[in-house]
């Protein structure tokens, strides 16, 4: 993908097809992106706008150019962050980031996306000129860097088109610039920036937000009313997908009326702690440490109805089923919403003790929210994962460049390409060993994996990954492993030739 310039882009018709493939043939990009007629009219009429204010000012003859360099409707990897218009100055110190809207919308929501736009566009450029274009009301918005959002002139856009730092751009390869482990925050791995607020909400977790509080808000209003079961509200999605985030954000806003009980379905990291010490009115607990007995048959006083605001379950599916139906039927007694949060896709779904979870949790739920799209697991990945769990699966080939496939002939052989890995930054994950780190990998995110396999590990008959003795918990192990790798991901595998060659046909077909 390179960069372009608009003129040239919108001087074809906007209903036609031939804007999609005009689009693909400038930017170079190595998919069709079908642009919309919304998309598309808001660009042309925004350069039409630019045009006309520029042909007024003779001063600036050449002005066409200073519409090159830009990237349209440009994607970080990974966390699927789009921004409809970029152009960076070439040394990347100063961006320009211009929003497209074809109807008119709340200037809340056109401070917010900018707002999150600046967040992201921090990381690379220091100084950040924000813009939005609303097409139906033919209207410019500006973010000032005090946050302050206003309307200005098409002159206050062309200004900083005409800028000198803007004559020279960075004109392809904008991925260097961007690393998606920048921007992916996990509650637990990176505590302070929670604390400190620096996070942003997809749009679907901030839906998901706004109809949970309402739930729960309903639920506050009526409860001198009528009694009646709380809200008990699950939010399912696969690894990455923001469940843990939301939670925590929703346990920050419920907390500034009344304590929130918040539990974790395996053992508590240093993470956990902090935000334990650090969050007013929110109590962490593990939901699998022994010395909670009183919570298998209920729940302690100082959870009770008239303290207690809500009750949040992460990993919940991890929980014991009796501990589950606990803790549950405590809540609905006390009239207390129960938010619960857990991975329906997790390798270990196939096992009954998380089955048995899962089937108290939908037999008891009122309200579900399904996580879709990812925003935490590398996507290549990711898709590598799923074929390496079963050589069936048809996943869209990727980009495996972030993958290494390795072998070792003996043990010695793997000590050394671990130590190796190792000292590159790789945390190891042993799947060998007789004492697997599965739950030290809960909740837990890592920016470079090793994972070494023996040969103990092999394919059935329906191409499915097992290992002898039927060893679940291996398994377990990997995908959680898989799952929270963000940048880089190596395989090391000993001993085991035909296992090697089928995962190196994953990596390179």
């Amino acid at each position: 993908m390179r960069a372009f310039n608009l003129f040239t882009l919108t001087r074809t018709q906007t209903h036609s097809a031939d804007f999609s493939r005009l689009l693909q043939a400038l930017s170079d990009r190595s998919d069709r992106k079908t642009v919309s007629i919304h998309e598309a009219s808001s660009l042309c009429a925004l350069v039409d706008r630019i045009e006309q204010w520029f042909t007024g000012h003779p001063e600036y003859p050449d002005w066409i150019r200073f519409l090159d360099g830009f990237w349209f409707s440009y994607s970080i990897a990974h966390i699927s962050k789009e921004f409809d218009l970029l152009k960076f100055s070439a040394d990347a110190s100063s961006v320009l980031n211009i929003e497209l809207k074809s109807e008119d919308v709340p200037e809340d929501r056109i401070r917010r996306q900018l707002e999150q736009n600046r967040y992201y566009l921090s990381n690379v450029s220091r100084t950040i000129y924000s813009f939005t274009y609303v097409m139906e009301t033919d209207t410019i918005y500006q973010l000032k860097d005090n946050k302050y959002l206003q309307t200005v002139t098409a002159g206050s856009l062309a200004s900083v088109l005409a800028k000198t730092r803007f004559h020279t751009w960075i004109p392809e390869n904008l991925d260097r610039y961007f690393r998606a482990s920048d921007y992916l925050i996990s509650p637990v791995s990176t505590p302070e920036r929670l604390l400190q607020g620096k996070y942003f909400l997809t749009n679907q977790q901030w839906e998901f937000r706004r109809r949970i509080l309402n739930l729960i808000t309903e639920k506050e209003e009526n409860r001198s009313a009528q009694p009646a079961d709380p809200p008990i509200i699950t939010l399912t999605g696969s690894a990455g997908t923001g469940k843990t985030l939301l939670l925590f954000d929703l346990a920050i806003v419920l907390s500034r009326k009344k304590e929130v009980l918040f539990l974790h379905g395996g053992p508590l990291r240093e993470g956990h702690h902090v935000l334990n010490r650090r969050l007013r009115n929110v109590t962490l607990l593990s939901g699998t440490d022994p010395d909670l007995s009183g919570l298998r048959t209920g729940l302690p006083g100082q959870y009770q109805a008239a303290a207690c605001t809500c009750i949040m379950i992460d990993e919940a599916n991890r929980l014991p089923a009796n501990l589950v139906s606990a803790l549950l039927q405590e809540a609905k007694k006390n009239r207390i919403p129960c938010i619960l949060a857990y991975d329906p896709y997790s390798i270990r779904s196939i096992f009954s003790p998380m089955e048995d979870s899962e089937e108290v949790i939908a037999s008891n739920q009122t309200h579900t929210f399904a996580f879709s799209g990812n925003i935490r697991i590398n996507r290549p990945i990711f898709s590598f994962m799923r074929n390496v769990f079963s050589l069936k699966e048809k996943t869209e080939q990727a980009d495996y460049s972030c993958i290494d496939v390795l072998y070792a002939n003996n043990r010695r052989e793997e000590q050394l390409l671990g130590d190796y890995y190792t000292a590159l930054g790789y945390t190891r994950i042993d799947l060998s060993s007789g004492a697997l780190p599965e739950d030290e990998l809960v909740a837990q995110e890592y920016e470079c994996v090793l994972i070494v396999m023996d040969n103990t590990f092999y394919y059935d008959e329906a191409m499915h990954l097992c290992r002898t003795g039927d060893d679940s918990a291996a398994l377990s192990v990997l995908y959680e492993a898989l799952t929270r790798t963000r940048e880089r991901l190596a395989v090391l595998i000993t001993e085991n030739n035909t296992l090697f060659s089928r995962i190196l046909q994953i990596r390179t077909p």
